[in-house]
């Protein structure tokens, strides 16, 4: 009963995706905007959860433009990419037995499982307006629904 077990396994690990947050106000006509970050306000403080992934005291909109032709590029906003999704974490495991019957007859049981581990993969949070206090950074969906709930199943194979 202890010999011809096999365990197989794959961990995976991905950080988020970055994300932009845009301004909530137009700073100049006809141009993008990026949010500003706060100095010293990190932006996954605070709950870092489904409800509200980033801290939206983190982010501030910058000066709007005063005159054409001006050489300041402060309305423009910060750069591209200030925060990160939510990681990916998953854990698929198989386990597998082999049974010699006879000579030339085999039986193999197999149990597999797909996130075992059963912890979501979540999709990027979908309110990005940083003065909406309540909604920002809120999480709606997982990136792979259906299919992010664990799930084993199992198999037996005969071979002759």
């Amino acid at each position: 009963m202890v010999g011809n077990w096999s365990f197989n396994w794959i961990f995976t690990y991905a950080s988020g995706q970055p994300l932009t947050i845009p301004c909530t106000i137009t700073t100049a006509a006809g141009l993008g905007c990026d949010a500003l970050l706060v100095q010293g306000k990190h932006p996954s403080s605070g709950p870092h959860n489904a409800n509200q992934y980033w801290n939206p005291e983190s982010f501030y909109n910058p000066p709007v433009v005063l005159s054409t032709g001006q050489s300041n590029t402060a309305p423009l906003g910060g750069a591209p990419g200030q925060v990160y999704g939510p990681n990916l974490i998953r854990l698929d495991a198989a386990l597998r037995r082999s049974f010699q019957v006879k000579e030339n007859v085999r039986v193999e049981f197999r149990a597999e499982g797909f996130n075992v581990l059963n912890h979501p993969f979540f999709a990027q949070p979908a309110n990005l307006d940083f003065l909406n206090l309540t909604n920002f950074g809120q999480i709606n969906s997982t990136r792979d629904n259906p299919n992010d709930a664990r799930s084993f199943q199992f198999a037996v194979k005969f071979y002759f």
